[in-house]
């Protein structure tokens, strides 16, 4: 006789989050570990976002205390929406592959990628006014 928490005899509403395991029938293993690889990308994507936060707010890079302020604040924001992201896309992903529904789009990526982006070109912008 199988553990009770052997994963063929645990009941599916035992899983969590409910509302994603909750639904439908269960993918194939190769399609939901993919989608846990693509979060986990998200994940790491906010971490680097942090670490670069970290790196702009250190007084050895020669920008105005303003800026790194703002900088490093701008970094962790998108790094909490990057999470955000990432956490959205897993669930909504997870459902649609187990109700047949359609994948999300890339909106929240493309968000992420232009904030990544004016935040760059602020970095820029306050690098040529200080010199």
């Amino acid at each position: 006789m199988a553990a009770p928490d052997h994963p063929e005899v645990t009941p599916r509403t035992r899983r969590r989050p409910h509302r994603v395991y909750g639904v439908g029938r269960d993918p194939e293993h190769r399609d939901s570990l993919a989608n846990e690889r693509t979060f986990l990308a998200w994940v790491r994507t906010s971490l680097a976002l942090v670490a670069g936060a970290v790196a702009v707010s250190s007084p050895a890079l020669e920008f105005s205390l303003t800026a790194r302020l703002v900088l490093s604040l701008g970094l962790v924001l998108v790094a909490g929406v990057a999470l955000g992201v990432g956490w959205h896309r897993w669930t909504r992903t997870e459902i649609a592959m187990r109700t047949g529904g359609t994948p999300p789009g890339f909106t929240g990526g493309m968000v992420v990628l232009g904030a990544i982006g004016l935040l760059m070109a602020g970095a820029l912008a306050s690098a040529i006014i200080r010199h």
